[in-house]
């Protein structure tokens, strides 16, 4: 997609998801423990099996913390319904009663989180195996266990891991969850790992200076800005050229996504009506010199539709505008073996195929202001926020 193309110059490891260190706690040492328990058994039976081993560790621990009043978890809706349901014990498997998520596979942290963990060089490889970096950071969550007493033991979550328990019962739960929660929320964990999340692999040089220039941002920007503000504020603040310069490609960008979602978005409402009939209504509302010239499309993908799309809405020609839009509609469909959504008869009127009831031309003011995209900012300045300072 075109705004990840920028996005990724600026942020090269997070997601749009992927804004809780906490959750990457808990992935870090689900991954370690599983890795350990299968580490004799042969490359063909164990990715399956170190799936299966994760998928359980993953909702034990999602039922620690929602027991202790820790409810940031990926299949909260689930394990909360279970935990207050009058029951005694609750199952855990790979079987879809037990699963937290329809598909807790894709949508949890195995699915969700993993890229992210490899692109800060905490995992590697298909059976997330961790780095060095990874292993320091699950050994301060393995000592604090130890050093909080024994508690019901390693044996305890392994034997749930491996399958060997299939129930875990509340009052266990309620014995174990404080002593699992202070383990991964410890403020040496929490130090560790949000800097290495920000920081990333050292890949991304943008990175590095990303990380420099939030930490001298007051944290209710990190917290509370939209996405123009912080953009903005984080270039002013910046002392590195090359950031500087990835911020305001994402400005710019935005501005041109933004206004061709707007414009595309309010044909998809216009079935059978004529395509020049809709330019000269629009027309009549805008116009669109407050596009900027920037950034360079080379390399980007689809480039150079939206080069000309760009040279059209500026020059202001609306009609060559919505045309550009509609091709580069076919062909992103085409490319993904689909239909056009929206597309010029030979009589000059729309065919709206995939219809959007609620779409309307927004005031001007608002295309040059609204933000469509967060390209990973925003799960950055999530984390960022959260650092101890």
């Amino acid at each position: 997609m075109v705004w990840t193309h920028f996005g990724r110059r600026v942020v090269g490891n997070l997601t749009t998801i992927t804004s809780s260190w906490k959750i990457f706690a808990v992935g870090l040492l689900g991954f370690h423990w599983s890795n350990q328990l299968c580490r004799d058994l042969n490359p063909v039976d164990r990715q399956k099996v170190l799936q299966q081993h994760f998928l359980r560790y993953e909702q034990l621990a999602a039922y620690l913390r929602s027991s202790a009043n820790d409810h940031e978890i990926m299949g909260i809706t689930r394990v909360r319904k279970r935990l207050g349901d009058d029951r005694k014990t609750i199952s855990i498997g790979t079987d879809q009663k037990s699963l937290i998520l329809s598909d807790q596979v894709s949508y949890g942290i195995w699915g969700l989180y993993s890229t992210a963990l490899r692109e800060t060089g905490l995992v590697r490889g298909d059976l997330r195996e961790l780095t060095e970096t990874g292993l320091e950071i699950v050994g301060l969550i393995e000592n604090n266990l130890i050093r909080q007493g024994e508690g019901l033991g390693m044996n305890w979550y392994f034997d749930f891991l491996r399958g060997q328990r299939k129930a875990v019962a509340i009052a266990d739960l309620e014995r174990e969850n404080m002593r699992f929660v202070r383990a991964i929320s410890a403020d040496k964990v929490r130090d560790a790992l949000i800097a290495a999340l920000l920081r990333g692999s050292g890949k991304h040089h943008c990175q590095l200076a990303l990380y420099d220039t939030c930490r001298a941002l007051d944290l209710s920007v990190l917290k509370e800005a939209g996405m123009g503000t912080l953009v903005a504020k984080l270039g002013l603040q910046t002392k590195s050229p090359e950031l500087r310069q990835a911020l305001e490609n994402v400005s710019q960008i935005e501005r041109l996504l933004v206004l061709a979602n707007a414009l595309f978005n309010y044909l998809r409402r216009q079935d059978d009506e004529p395509l020049e009939a809709m330019a000269s209504a629009i027309d009549l509302i805008y116009r669109f010199d407050h596009l900027p010239a920037g950034p360079d499309l080379t390399g980007v993908p689809y480039g150079s539709d939206l080069e000309a799309l760009r040279v059209r809405l500026r020059s202001g020609d609306t009609l060559a505008s919505l045309r550009c839009l509609l091709d580069m509609n076919k062909k992103i469909m085409t490319g993904r073996g689909g239909a056009a959504w929206v597309e010029e008869s030979s009589s000059g009127r729309l065919r709206v195929r995939v219809k959007a009831e609620t779409a309307h031309l927004p005031p001007i003011e608002e295309l040059q202001t609204h933000w469509d995209y967060d390209y990973f900012l925003r799960s950055y300045a999530r984390i960022a926020a959260q650092e101890r300072r």
